[in-house]
């Protein structure tokens, strides 16, 4: 069982997927900080990359609950999906530290019966209905002083929008701030100062959106020299 980061991302960087290792390790410091009572939640597993660095960093007795319907390809699932979760769960030895719900984050969150959520990492659908979806189920089950984390913040456009709409100047969460395209948000109950602090920091990540979308349309369009001269690191509007 790993018990230092670079153990954990030595089982993850095999594993194929979407995470670079500034955010693999705050995804480990996330978890290593998730009160004991509490549990993790992630939506989104593909291939188990990130769910085997957070189970790897919980503390003892804490669980992480993943949740995906592997088998769905508008979300990169197929029929193979769920058993190559379950092997790199295994090859990484977290399986008994990990609870699999088969289906989408708001099937799982209306049918939710288990402790409060001291970190949701929330890497889903990126579109608007998906992520509000994402935020409004699972903010009721979420503990004092719990970690959201989200993943494509201020790349995919739905997930920016969401963001923008639910967590600007909110009591209630207040940004943190980001690991490229992992942003980081903390849930309490917040100063107006607090708020107008969160919000400032929101708005700054709002040029990194704009380049992220150049980047989006201009490859879309086949203009891979503009695309270039947009990009500061190899795929970056996926990390």
């Amino acid at each position: 069982m790993a018990t230092t980061f670079e153990e954990a991302w030595r089982y993850a960087s095999e594993i194929e997927g979407w995470l670079l290792y500034e955010q693999g390790r705050a995804l480990f410091e996330a978890a290593q900080s998730v009160a004991v009572g509490t549990c993790a939640v992630e939506i989104g597993s593909h291939r188990g990359k990130s769910a085997a660095i957070i189970a790897l960093g919980l503390p003892v007795g804490v669980r992480l609950t993943a949740v995906d319907p592997f088998d769905d390809p508008r979300w990169g699932g197929g029929p193979e999906s769920l058993a190559i979760f379950q092997r790199n769960l295994a090859t990484a030895g977290v399986t008994d530290r990990v609870d699999l719900f088969k289906g989408l984050s708001e099937e799982a969150s209306r049918q939710w019966d288990g402790p409060p959520v001291g970190l949701l990492w929330v890497d889903g659908a990126h579109d608007l209905e998906s992520t509000l979806k994402d935020f409004d189920g699972w903010m009721p089950h979420m503990a004092p002083g719990s970690r959201l984390y989200v993943h494509d913040a201020f790349s995919a456009v739905g997930t920016t929008r969401a963001i923008l709409r639910r967590f600007f100047l909110s009591a209630h969460v207040r940004f943190l701030g980001c690991e490229r395209t992992l942003a980081k948000f903390e849930v309490g109950t917040f100063t107006l100062r607090q708020r107008i602090a969160s919000a400032i920091g929101i708005t700054r990540r709002l040029g990194f959106f704009s380049r992220m979308v150049a980047i989006k349309l201009s490859r879309r369009r086949g203009l891979h020299r503009l695309e270039r001269r947009f990009m500061k690191i190899d795929n970056e509007p996926l990390i």
